[in-house]
């Protein structure tokens, strides 16, 4: 089998048509110069779901993949740990047969977001908009597909920064230089923050399927998912940029000097970490929008009208006294 980057070379002839509905399985062959061995060959692979709703297009990634067959994926390290194999993996003639059936994944770190647009002018879910207080840092993920009728340009651009602080910029690009297969394999360049650079091959998939075996339903997978991770991710929420600003916070609070602006400004804080919390879970926030504002009340109470610190509602949370 071709590896990625002698494939991404075979781009002379004409590109078929692509339809990017479906699922994809993306692999990616790279080096990081951002690591103590920058000639080290490395691999990641996800599952991307691309579905057409009216004119939005939605795109899902899934970033833990389950092959039935391990083989020259992951080695073991002891009695509950693996690792991923260093080199440059290619599925066996067994894992590309499951990629062409359907495989399985994990939701665990999975993502979604809305594009607008069209084929032809490109889509791009926005980069948003949302306060900006020198108390407060914001987080922004942009997500975007260009030139889907050719050679399609796949870029994700991720910025947090604030009003008092400088902003700090990612940018994953994956470059399709060709198309092959009927427009069921896309091939190219792969970029990620200046540091990995690399080639990517996505592959048309059988359609994919939660990874089997817990005997739980889904919604009591995805209530010990969200209140598990919530309680560690809440502290890192951005509610207020540095420890003088929070002092200031809690002292106008103490004093009843906040506004109603500074009320809604913490709780646009806390709704919007609850919401990429629901979203970094696989679901989507907008069906959970009625439990999703109950809790950011709930949080800024215990925050604001009760003084309680962020590892005390952290403890609470885990505890399962503060919920929706």
């Amino acid at each position: 089998m071709l590896g990625i980057a002698a494939a991404a070379l075979l781009g002379a002839r004409p590109a078929p048509a692509v339809e990017l509905e479906g699922t994809w399985h993306v692999l990616v062959h790279y080096k990081d110069t951002a690591t103590n061995k920058p000639d080290q060959e490395r691999w990641e692979d996800r599952l991307w779901l691309f579905e057409r709703n009216a004119d939005a297009l939605d795109w899902t990634e899934y970033p833990i993949v389950v092959f039935e067959d391990h083989g020259g994926r992951f080695e073991r390290l002891g009695t509950n740990r693996q690792s991923r194999v260093l080199g440059y993996w290619e599925p066996n003639p067994g894992q590309a047969a499951q990629i062409q059936a359907g495989l399985e994944y994990n939701t665990r770190g999975s993502k979604q977001k809305t594009l607008r647009g069209s084929d032809a002018e490109g889509w791009s879910s926005g980069r948003g908009g949302g306060y900006r207080s020198a108390r407060f840092l914001t987080y922004v993920e942009n997500w975007s597909v260009a030139d889907v009728a050719g050679l399609p340009v796949f870029k994700r651009e991720d910025r947090l920064g604030g009003a008092s602080a400088d902003e700090l910029e990612g940018v994953t690009l994956y470059e399709t230089t060709a198309v092959e297969s009927d427009g069921d394999v896309l091939v190219g360049r792969f970029e990620r923050d200046g540091t990995r650079s690399g080639s990517f091959r996505m592959t048309r998939s059988g359609q994919a399927s939660t990874v089997k075996g817990s005997g739980r339903t889904q919604g009591e997978r995805v209530y010990e998912a969200f209140f598990g991770q919530m309680a560690g991710q809440l502290a890192y929420s951005g509610v207020v940029s540095d420890e003088d600003a929070e002092a200031e916070l809690r002292r106008r609070a103490a004093a009843g000097e906040l506004t109603e602006e500074d009320r809604r400004e913490v709780r646009q804080r806390f709704e919007q970490s609850v919401e990429k919390i629901y979203r970094d879970q696989g679901n989507d926030p907008r069906a959970h929008r009625p439990q999703i504002l109950s809790l950011a009340r709930k949080l800024e109470k215990a925050y604001l009208d009760e003084g309680k610190s962020i590892e005390e509602i952290q403890e609470l949370i885990r505890s399962g006294q503060l919920r929706p």
